[in-house]
């Protein structure tokens, strides 16, 4: 909360001049939480922010490639949980995956078959699949 990059009274600016979608505002600005990571929209001025001075165009360019940036890492569902997969022919090969479908992608380029409906199978039982173990990550994980 030390720089502040846009001022306005009205949440329509925020929506229209920095192309921030109208739920996706309205969820951060009530929950209090950082939009991409970064950015924190507030009912009330921080007095002590320092005014960037910066186009509204030059703004939305920033914020744009900070979506880019940011969801590059970011699950494509809001539902997905990460995912611990250990090799077991190697214990010190364990990796985080951002989600299930990350998980069936990372064995394919491994040359082995996967689909998301098995790996829930053998994760729900607690089982390996091609000697590999499929977890679902803690909340703090990743």
């Amino acid at each position: 909360m030390t720089i502040l990059y846009f001022f306005s009274t009205k949440q329509i600016d925020f929506i229209r001049t920095l192309n921030v979608h109208h739920t996706t505002f309205s969820k951060h600005l009530e929950n209090g939480t950082y939009y991409l990571g970064k950015y924190l929209f507030l009912r009330v001025p921080v007095l002590t922010a320092r005014v960037k001075d910066m186009s509204d165009l030059d703004l939305a360019l920033m914020l744009e490639k900070d979506r880019v940036k940011y969801n590059k890492n970011k699950p494509l569902n809001s539902l997905s949980k990460p995912i611990i997969l250990t090799d077991l022919n190697n214990l010190e090969n364990t990796i985080v995956l951002s989600s299930l479908g990350k998980c069936v992608e990372y064995l394919h380029n491994k040359g082995l078959s996967a689909s998301q409906v098995t790996l829930v199978k053998h994760i729900n039982l607690g089982k390996a699949y091609k000697g590999y173990l499929c977890e679902y990550a803690k909340e703090n994980t990743v």
